[in-house]
């Protein structure tokens, strides 16, 4: 192995480390903050009757656990490739969020039953300083693990971070209607002292829509990966456009692509060269091409095909090439 070779693993090592330690450092902060979270409010809910509060602290017990199996899931992914995972172990990351989101389903039908329950029984909710509180604190908190999941989960193209920072992005939305339903629902309304009962339980409904919403979401994200969709048609255009700036390229053919990450993806590229050239020369203008799409778009694993470029346009193309176009 050359040492240009170890130089790279070095690079490639080092980055992966570093990634794992932003990541390690994400999953303790937002396992302390749920656990406080969830711990919180469902003894406040507990204590004073709202389901809306119960509601969102088994949300936030959701998401301790999230926080937890998406580290797992980042770890195993990071994985350099081996002799059974050739290509890497990125995808492992899409499979655990396609498990936060059925966990984010179940979750909501837990809540949806609860709220019936107290829609059935006209529970009436009294007024709690604690409740108010919590769901305050609760919109601060969230609002700084979205922050930090959205901001880390780009820079490090992790998918179950950004699909975490998501989710607490909704919990945001929702814990401000809490807030609004706690503060509000005690209230008399009328000459016979009615509540508005009715509004703790709705906005816990509305919570488990919302998070609902969430894991389809995610689901389609990370599906679209798992079925190697092709990337976005600009980066199509793009890859042609940066393979035919080599004086070396008369000419792009097929270009087939597949996601592996939520911005990587794997590239088979067929680049059509004057035919009298040697197999020396195209190997040179191919590996040129190769170093310069690398470097500008975050293809993983680029491989390219030489054909024979004919100025009658009768290019004798492979059989496995015209099916795949056809």
């Amino acid at each position: 192995m050359s040492n240009s070779e170890n130089f790279s693993f070095t690079l490639e090592d080092d980055k992966r480390k570093q990634r794992l330690k932003q990541a390690r450092t994400i999953t303790i902060i937002s396992i302390i903050l749920n656990l406080l979270l969830a711990g919180t409010k469902i003894t406040v809910s507990l204590l004073f009757g709202s389901v809306s509060i119960l509601a969102d602290g088994i949300d936030s017990a959701l998401d301790l656990l999230t926080s937890i199996l998406g580290f797992v899931a980042i770890n195993i992914a990071d994985k350099p490739a081996d002799k059974d995972h050739q290509f890497g172990h990125t995808k492992f990351e899409n499979f655990f969020t396609l498990g936060i989101a059925l966990l984010l389903v179940s979750s909501s039908g837990l809540i949806a039953y609860q709220a019936i329950q107290k829609l059935i029984l006209k529970s009436h909710l009294t007024f709690s300083a604690y409740n108010i509180g919590i769901a305050a604190v609760s919109i601060i908190i969230k609002g700084i693990l979205v922050w930090i999941h959205l901001r880390v989960g780009k820079k490090i193209e992790s998918p179950t971070l950004v699909a975490n920072g998501l989710n607490f992005r909704t919990d945001v939305l929702t814990s401000f209607v809490v807030l609004i339903s706690v503060s509000v629902g005690w209230i008399p309304v009328g000459t016979e002292g009615q509540t508005l009962y009715w509004l703790d339980p709705i906005i816990a409904l509305i919570i488990s829509i919302v998070i609902i919403y969430t894991a389809i979401n995610i689901t389609r994200e990370s599906a679209s990966v798992l079925l190697d969709k092709s990337v976005d048609p600009k980066i199509l255009k793009e890859i042609t456009k940066l393979a035919k700036e080599n004086v070396g390229v008369r000419d792009v053919g097929s270009i087939r692509t597949r996601m592996i990450g939520s911005n990587i993806f794997l590239a088979d590229l067929d680049i059509l060269l004057n035919p009298q050239i040697t197999i020396e020369e195209g190997h040179e203008i191919a590996c040129e091409v190769e170093e310069e799409i690398k470097k500008k778009l975050p293809v993983k694993y680029l491989h390219i095909h030489m054909e024979p470029f004919y100025e009658a346009q009768n290019n004798k193309e492979c059989n496995i090439d015209k099916e795949s176009k056809e």
